[in-house]
């Protein structure tokens, strides 16, 4: 690697040189912030007269053909700002081309042999002509906008916006342009050229932090597969791969692919609890731990495959018409944690080994469960954890639909993914504040129920608003005072915002708080006259009040039962997949009290290792207890992967926990953790941890939920 501090524009101004994004690099993605910053930058720099330093520039050159050839070099750090200054550039030169006055500064130079320097190599035709070539769909953006030819057909907005940024400055004339040619004259870098024979191009690129839009996951995972591949190679991959896994996310969706990552390792590697925010590291962890860096091309597969997926998923782009109506009931719902289960699921139905109809009624049964909890005020806590337990005995059962539909009814009433019952739902829906306390679900209750009458004609979602037909304001009714009676106060604050009281209808605006016979009669969208079914029933009564809205209620609450099913099962098939701790031992059967008596009831540590146990089952529902000769551990994947193993500390009440992941996987900002390598705390576990006392166990827990 050569490195050195050099001028910005000597670097893009070399004689013959040509800077090419290679194809893995993300697309142009500065926005006006970025633009703001920049624009600073140079205008500063021009008029205090000092350098200013812009970071560094990162590039690996190819081989020349001949000794005339163009001396291209592919830029692995440093595009966003190259090519952002490049359109400075162009901007400024289109400005001093329009008035031969405005380039007087020049003195001995002119615009034109600066574009000759900066924006183009003259001597050469075709793609060569130019300084830098964007990749793919940048590339011929990018081309008009130096040259003044005619955008294409769909030009890159940020791209065309930045170039009218700059062009929008330098014509309000707040900045001159001799001022704007000083600064880009005073920016400096750091020039560093890689030697392909020596240097790690990949580990390189990860450990500079260049000035700009911080790299996002899809930047650094696309940089991780193909940036060490020959050219040629890469370009195959992203043509073949690559590209198409970008289109499913569009153009300004690095947050999606980032989730879809992050969902997807839960796949992978659950017993990791993959980390939204580490899902890189996490990538990189399973690849290489399973010599998938090796075989970029089944890796490259496989992502696509699962954002294909992903995509018809949650993102809109399922073609069959009866899954996607199912795919956008559950997105409704706004539950993120369910989307690996489904991933799994739709994946199951690609391997056959779910029909179609099969993975259709599953997705109703997860809708059923989710919506069941979200009425019952069940939290969302937890549920990654315990979905995660399911891919791998989904993926391995003979029958997927029975297996899941055990696992969704095994939780008893209290544990964390508990499939509440009809008594429950029904009690929910009829006395809760569904208004207020089902935000997300409100609209999405009221349109299913609508549906329910008349399936195969659904409405529209979002076309009705939600209309109280007792409305949220009385005081100043006296015909509701009257209807509802002496008790109208108490009426209205326990019933106005539960089930039996709302409904759908166009005409919200025109109800406003009118009497319940003007709503009943209004020409024309009242009651009497509107072609919701969820209507009539209102539409019949001669008197709203208390016993009206319960009725109604608890008729919808017995059609919601049968909207959204708890289904049903043998009770000794779902006792096989009800989780509960057993002893997973390779040698001998070893039990707490021969192995760990300091753990066994009457033991010194017994009461701190029992409080440790029950935090370790509400966080980690599928961890199971296993028992060996030196220690106790937790285990998922049927005794396959351990997480952390816990032993009695000699002479103390404390216990030492061996945890199974390095200091350098490991967030610990109090310092908890002690390394152990390199041979190790008990079990090759490489980090131990030290519990003395219960007010360190939620200190010591955020470590072990990293395991």
């Amino acid at each position: 690697m050569r490195a050195t501090q050099a001028r910005f524009l000597d670097l893009l101004g070399a004689d013959r040189t040509q800077f090419i994004i290679p194809v893995y690099q993300r697309e142009y993605s500065w926005e006006r912030p970025q633009l703001e910053d920049l624009w600073n930058d140079v205008t500063l720099a021009g008029e205090d007269g000092m350098t200013h330093f812009i970071g560094s520039f990162l590039y690996i050159p190819e081989e020349d053909s001949t000794a005339t050839s163009i001396h291209r070099k592919l830029l692995i750090d440093g595009q966003q700002r190259m090519t952002t200054l490049s359109l400075l550039l162009a901007a400024l030169l289109d400005f001093l081309d329009e008035d031969d006055s405005r380039a007087q500064f020049l003195t001995d130079l002119s615009p034109k042999s600066l574009r000759k320097s900066y924006l183009f190599n003259d001597d050469y035709r075709g793609e060569s002509r130019y300084k830098l070539v964007l990749s793919m769909d940048d590339k011929a953006t990018m081309h008009t906008l130096v040259d003044g030819s005619q955008l294409p057909e769909h030009p890159v907005r940020r791209l065309v916006e930045a170039k009218a940024f700059f062009t929008n400055k330098i014509r309000s004339r707040n900045v001159s342009p001799k001022t704007l040619w000083d600064g880009l004259n005073k920016l400096v870098i750091i020039d560093t050229e890689l030697n392909p024979n020596e240097d790690n191009a990949q580990l390189i690129f990860e450990s500079m932090n260049s000035k700009g839009k911080p790299l996002t996951p899809i930047d650094l995972v696309r940089n991780f597969i193909l940036l060490s591949l020959p050219a040629d190679r890469q370009k195959e991959l992203y043509d073949q791969y690559w590209s198409h896994i970008e289109h499913l996310f569009g153009q300004d969706a690095e947050y999606e692919f980032n989730a879809f990552l992050w969902y997807w390792l839960y796949l992978k590697i659950p017993e990791r609890n993959p980390k939204q925010d580490n899902a890189y590291h996490d990538f990189k962890y399973y690849v290489q731990n399973h010599d998938l860096d090796r075989e970029p091309e089944t890796i490259l597969s496989e992502l696509l495959a699962y954002a294909t997926r992903y995509a018809r998923l949650f993102l809109g782009q399922e073609p069959d018409p009866s899954l996607k109506r199912r795919f956008d009931r559950i997105n409704s719902l706004g539950v993120r944690p369910v989307r690996p289960l489904l991933m799994c699921l739709y994946t199951l139905m690609d391997e056959r080994k779910l029909t179609k109809d099969e993975f259709g009624s599953l997705c109703d049964m997860v809708e059923s469960f989710l919506f069941r909890r979200m009425v019952v005020g069940k939290s969302t806590q937890g549920l990654n954890k315990m979905f995660a337990g399911m891919y791998r005995r989904l993926d391995d059962a003979t029958n997927p639909k029975t297996c899941l539909t055990a696992l969704l009814l095994a939780p008893e009433n209290n544990a964390t993914g508990y499939f509440p019952d009809d008594g429950e739902f029904a009690e929910a829906l009829t006395t809760r504040d569904i208004y207020n306390g089902l935000k997300k679900g409100k609209q999405y209750l009221l349109e299913r129920l609508e549906d329910s009458y008349h399936p195969k004609e659904p409405i529209n979602s979002g076309m009705y608003q939600i209309e109280h037909v007792m409305p949220q304001t009385i005081d100043d009714s006296a015909a509701w005072k009257t209807m509802l009676g002496p008790d109208w106060q108490n009426i209205h604050d326990t019933l106005c915002h539960t089930l039996g009281n709302l409904t759908l209808t166009g005409y919200n605006q025109e109800y406003s708080n009118k009497s319940f016979p003007e709503k009943q009669s209004l020409q024309p969208g009242g009651y009497k006259y509107s072609p919701l079914s969820l209507n009539r029933y209102i539409a019949d009564c001669g008197v709203w009040n208390t016993e009206t809205i319960r009725r109604r209620a608890e008729m919808l609450a017995d059609r919601a039962c049968t909207i959204w099913p708890r289904p049903t099962l043998q009770e000794n098939i779902i006792d096989q997949y009800r989780p509960r701790p057993r002893t997973t031992s390779r040698s001998g059967s070893w039990t707490i009290e021969t192995s760990q008596p300091e753990l066994a009831p009457g033991g010194k540590c017994r009461e701190l290792f029992e409080l440790l146990q029950q935090a370790i089952r509400e966080a980690q529902p599928n961890w199971t207890l296993g028992v060996k000769k030196n220690y106790v551990g937790y285990y998922t994947d049927s005794g396959k992967a351990l997480h952390i193993v816990i032993k009695a500390l000699p002479s103390s009440t404390s216990l030492g926990i061996g945890l199974n992941a390095t200091m350098d996987d490991l967030d610990d900002p109090n310092g908890y953790a002690q390394d152990k390598r390199p041979h190790g705390f008990e079990a090759g576990c490489p980090t131990r941890v030290d519990l003395r006392s219960a007010e360190d166990i939620p200190q010591v827990m955020k470590l072990i939920n990293q395991c």
